[in-house]
């Protein structure tokens, strides 16, 4: 398949929406609308543990796209040549108020290809130290947009939050779901 062109649909002030036209390898010419991010930016996703402890901390956070709260993790966009390390530990610092350290990250991934061209994110495996004085009382920097709420659990206690979440008709982000949803599942807890 080889691209031949593309037509902006609508812009907006974050999105674009465009339809691009091919040609697929038996000639016939096909069309497919697609969505990218108006500025040069990527995601960072944070999955944050707290030590020693143990407990994860998820955000309850309303989206205003999907009118609801939904179950996820710490996030935010971030503009492409910045550090994704340090995005992430920012994005950590102002949603929850904590202070961390990157132990693992994905490296970069796309997501959402069936619908964008550009949707690059980095997921990251955080430690915050329950110790560290900068985490007795940590206050978050949120955005006016933003309303986070932050929920800190043991991970055996997550699938039933995430189950009772659901039933209180909020939504679970799929992140959450694939990293400890589908192991519930996959040992029988769920």
């Amino acid at each position: 398949m080889k691209k031949t062109g593309e037509r902006i649909i609508g812009q907006g002030k974050w999105l674009t929406l465009r339809e691009d036209t091919f040609v697929t390898d038996s000639g016939e010419e096909t069309s497919w609308e697609c969505v990218a991010r108006a500025s040069n930016t990527y995601v960072v996703v944070v999955v944050a543990r707290m030590v020693p402890s143990g407990r994860y901390v998820l955000l309850r956070q309303y989206r205003q796209a999907i009118e609801n709260t939904i179950i996820g993790f710490c996030a935010g966009t971030a503009a492409v040549g910045s550090d994704p390390e340090a995005e992430a530990l920012r994005e950590l610092r102002e949603e929850t108020g904590f202070v961390g350290r990157i132990v693992g990250s994905s490296g970069p991934l796309k997501v959402n290809v069936g619908m964008s061209d550009d949707d690059n994110q980095y997921i990251f495996s955080a430690e915050i130290d329950e110790n560290d004085p900068r985490n007795q009382h940590p206050r978050q920097e949120l955005e006016p947009s933003e309303e986070i709420e932050v929920v800190e659990l043991d991970e055996e206690a997550i699938p039933a939050f995430l189950r009772s979440e659901q039933e209180a008709g909020r939504t679970i982000g799929p992140g959450v779901w694939y990293v400890f949803g589908v192991r519930a599942a996959l040992l029988g807890q769920s």
